[in-house]
């Protein structure tokens, strides 16, 4: 993986369509403040795509808002898979938009555990099937609609799991070596 990856990671809402804020379906609890289907805007959203409550999400019973984290799928939703398009002036995209974004989301917040493992003190072997799995949910020619939708993404998910497991090993041994995020 690339020290630009880590950008990839991360976050930039000025470049998405306001996606975690449509996508996930949420229920009234201590993080959130009422029910919300998937794939529907929440009523705190503006028309131009901004949180009108975003200095007071907290306070106003939506600290899971202030802790979720996309780790950059949402713009890369918006300006990748959809080339800058936004369901909030294109009302049509809110379900594929939602679909990609879920997807994304999934496949970054694996590539975000294997970063992690890249901290490791990994023999050459598993370097290689680091580099391998990281290949499969980053394909060279990028991500689009129609492969997000027909990803493997739980057989995906069931591979990335079963290498961080067999590096079980490395953390133990290792207990007090500091893993770099």
């Amino acid at each position: 993986m690339t020290s630009s990856l880590l950008t990839e990671l991360r976050g930039d809402c000025a470049q998405c369509a306001a996606l975690c804020c449509l996508a996930p379906a949420f229920d009234k609890s201590p993080c959130f403040g009422f029910d919300k289907p998937a794939a529907t805007p929440c009523p705190n959203l503006a028309a131009c795509g901004a949180c009108r409550i975003h200095e007071s999400r907290a306070q106003s019973g939506f600290g899971g808002c202030v802790s979720y984290d996309c780790f950059g799928a949402g713009q890369r939703v918006t300006q990748e898979v959809f080339g800058g398009r936004k369901w909030l002036s294109e009302p049509d995209l809110k379900v594929p938009m939602t679909r990609a974004f879920m997807a994304m989301r999934r496949l970054h917040e694996m590539l975000a555990l294997l970063k992690t493992a890249e901290g490791l003190p990994l023999h050459v072997t598993e370097r290689r099937a680091l580099a391998a799995l990281s290949a499969a949910l980053e394909p060279a020619n990028g991500w689009t609609e129609d492969r997000l939708n027909n990803a493997p993404l739980d057989e995906m998910e069931r591979q990335v799991q079963a290498f961080l497991q067999s590096l079980k090993r490395h953390v133990v041994r290792n207990k007090s070596a500091k893993i770099s995020p």
